[in-house]
């Protein structure tokens, strides 16, 4: 049969649908760019916020207007399989959060699969695209009851593969020229293997042989401890890029969330890690707008921002989900001063990362390549992650190829990009 598999939501979405990609093809089946010429349809959705949810339902309803079967799978039908089997019938079949084997069953032959949620499996095999990074996902589910978060009630509790497994899924990607391994997980910090740690994966993973990045990214604050900074400083491999979202920095709101962060332990946090490693990059999510948030209280969360000046940061605005402890909590706050903090922010955040990048010119940097675009080439420092952050964009005397190593020295920047030759 031609499948097409859509992609929504994070980046563990994209490396749970590249094994079930895999594994069609094993079986057999073939891989289409557009669902005009599948027999097939395979969304792969997302059900954190309402943003995301009206993304995923909007892409079921498009794919099943071509008339042909629709498989729908993960995070939005976990949540809601009741609601999307009354209201949207026409799709064959209706899957949670289940291991890829699962989704390709029902490709085959359609049913409703939603039990307790699953997102875990051993490696088998991978579909390899042509990026010259992957997102290798170590850990899913999470045991934080962080108040405006329904990824619990859907992911259910924290489940972490096997060190094993991880670094065999690893070496595949290495070995098959991946150049950058993201390693992702709900809450990276609380990865555990029995009595091994996030620590022990990464001296494992930074064993293996090879001219390759590490990535971590979704590290809970209270999890970036002495040991794993001091490895990250001497790693090989890993990159001293630090993504650690706090979410606010009122400490009112920060109980208010349960979160388990106070306002000092991150600012502390935040100058340990740059006096431990000084050329550390800081990346952090925030968020705007959730219940009771006083323009005090916005007030603090900016003057955090300007004191710790983060490299990198995100921002979006608080979406109210049934489910969670904060749907509970009122006053809510209107969309519009929501939306104008928000704007706030993140102007202030154009600043600091203008003043950041300024202070790189003249600086020679090592860029993975992405691609060419233009008679530019384009790619990637240690201070940006995929999909997230800036680029490089430079030019060069010689032909270079994707996923490739080189030297750039930087020459202008812009807000969030650089500019530079190599």
């Amino acid at each position: 049969m031609k499948v097409f598999v859509s992609v929504l939501g994070c980046p563990k979405n994209e490396a749970d649908s590249s094994v079930v990609i895999a594994d069609l093809k094993k079986k057999g089946h073939t891989i289409v760019d557009s669902p005009s010429q599948a027999d097939v349809m395979v969304v792969n959705t997302c059900g954190f916020i309402e943003a995301a949810k009206e993304e995923s339902i909007n892409e079921i309803f498009e794919l099943a207007m071509y008339g042909k079967r629709v498989v729908a799978h993960g995070c939005l039908v976990q949540r809601y399989f009741k609601d999307l089997r009354k209201g949207i019938p026409e799709v064959s079949a209706f899957l949670g959060v289940v291991e890829p084997a699962k989704v390709v069953e029902a490709v085959e032959k359609p049913f409703d699969y939603v039990a307790n949620p699953n997102p875990i499996y051993e490696f088998s095999a991978r579909y390899l695209d042509d990026k010259p990074f992957a997102y290798l996902k170590v850990g899913d589910g999470c045991n934080r009851k962080c108040a405006f978060c329904a990824i619990p009630s859907f992911k259910g509790p924290l489940k972490n593969r096997k060190i094993e497994d991880v670094v065999q899924e690893a070496k595949f990607l290495i070995s098959n020229g991946k150049k950058e391994l993201v390693l992702v997980s709900q809450d990276l910090t609380q990865y555990s293997d029995e009595d091994r740690t996030l620590v022990d994966l990464l001296k494992e993973l930074d064993g293996i042989e090879g001219d390759f990045w590490i990535r971590l990214l979704y590290l809970y604050p209270d999890g970036v401890n002495d040991g794993l900074i001091e490895f990250v400083k001497n790693s090989k491999h890993v990159l001293h890029y630090f993504d650690i979202p706090i979410q606010h920095a009122s400490e009112k709101i920060l109980k208010m969330m349960n979160r388990n962060s106070d306002v000092e332990s991150l600012k502390k946090k935040f100058k340990n890690i740059r006096e431990t490693i000084e050329d550390a990059i800081l990346r952090t999510t925030l968020m705007v707008g959730f219940p009771t948030e006083s323009d005090e209280d916005f007030e603090e969360l900016i003057q955090f921002v300007e004191e710790i000046r983060f490299d990198r940061l995100g921002a979006f605005v608080y979406s109210d989900e049934e489910g969670t402890m904060a749907y509970e909590i009122n006053p809510k706050v209107p969309a519009s001063v929501s939306q104008k903090r928000y704007d706030e922010l993140m102007e202030l955040q154009r600043e600091i990362s203008l003043e950041r990048n300024n202070s790189h010119i003249g600086k020679t940097f090592k860029v993975m390549i992405e691609g060419v675009e233009k008679n530019m080439y384009y790619g990637r420092t240690y201070m940006d992650a995929p999909e997230i952050d800036g680029y490089v964009h430079f030019s060069s005397k010689r032909k270079l190829n994707v996923g490739e190593f080189v030297e750039v020295k930087i020459t202008d920047c812009e807000f969030y990009d650089l500019e530079g030759e190599a």
